[in-house]
């Protein structure tokens, strides 16, 4: 009778595996400490803090429980901010993505000159500080010489204030969020636009398909996958968002640009409730975690094509 080894995996560790577990863990653990402070940590105390009444100013904390969340779940302020935040990723989400696949279509054109300088040119938002960014906007729509301004007075229209009109601040910070995203939707589109096979494109030109229709019934579909990844991650950037809205507006004018991180911020640090603040973002961070898991789930882990 003949016995076969077993296979390594039914094999106990012998020492050189042990040794190499042992030298892995040595050369991890630098990173894992590192990830334990700076992220494991702060998460952990956060959702500890949520659970008290604390001003950051007494030395002792009042276990209250839910209460902050019960108190967040009434607040008229929190389910504003919500809606702000909610209306941000909608349009911000919608529109970068619809611009960013029609100019990746374009610079997917084999007949278009200068392509590494386009896409540079075109990118460029992504890189660029949002705080940097932010002063431009301000500059630009600037109500006496904004060049906002300067254009609609050139053609008989009455310029705006447009970061202090209840009305017009919000979409005068969506734009910036447009503008910043529209680089990186792009390139992903473009990135998924070149991996296509040009099979189905053939086969549908030589049945008479037009343009438009390969468009359409073609493209559209195969970047399914590349389109929710994008709308997942254009939620996910639209409850982070804090900073550009910190330089143009601060939230206002009357809480009309108050999205749920600067809502966090004012009541952690301005009106010194941290417990109430940790209450805040625990909700934020269960959000994300939420659509983030969905990604997982809908997209697959790192590539956007693993739900093709």
């Amino acid at each position: 009778m003949r016995f076969w080894p077993k296979p390594p995996s039914a094999r106990r560790p012998n020492a050189l595996h042990r040794k190499d577990i042992f030298t892995a863990a040595l050369f991890l653990f630098p990173s894992f400490l590192i990830l334990g402070i700076f992220n494991f940590y702060p998460v952990g105390d956060v959702f500890f803090l949520s659970l008290f009444k604390w001003d950051n100013l007494s030395k002792t904390k009042t276990f209250i429980g839910l209460g902050n969340f019960v108190t967040l779940a009434h607040s008229d302020r929190f389910w504003n901010s919500l809606v702000i935040t909610a209306e941000y990723a909608l349009v911000v989400t919608a529109i970068s993505i619809f611009i960013g696949l029609i100019l990746a279509v374009l610079l997917n054109n084999q007949f278009l000159i200068a392509k590494s300088f386009w896409r540079g040119i075109l990118f460029l938002p992504v890189v660029t500080p949002t705080v940097a960014a932010a002063m431009v906007w301000i500059l630009l729509f600037n109500p006496g010489f904004g060049f906002v301004n300067i254009v609609l007075r050139f053609f008989g229209f009455t310029g705006l204030n447009w970061l202090a009109d209840k009305h017009w601040a919000l979409p005068t910070v969506m734009s910036l969020g447009i503008w910043r995203r529209i680089g990186f939707t792009l390139i992903l589109y473009l990135a998924a636009l070149q991996s296509l096979s040009k099979e189905y494109y053939e086969s549908a030109e030589i049945d008479g398909a037009t343009s438009f229709q390969r468009f359409v019934h073609i493209t559209i579909p195969l970047l399914r996958s590349t389109t929710i990844m994008l709308v997942i991650l254009g939620v996910i950037d639209s409850f982070l968002v804090f900073d550009q809205v910190m330089v143009l507006t601060r939230g206002g004018p009357s809480n009309a640009t108050e999205v749920i991180g600067m809502f966090m911020y004012s009541t952690s640090f301005s009106l010194f409730k941290l417990g109430y603040g940790s209450a805040i973002s625990v909700v934020m961070f269960l959000v994300v975690a939420i659509f983030t898991l969905l990604q997982w789930r809908l997209v697959g882990f790192g590539s956007a094509e693993e739900g093709e």
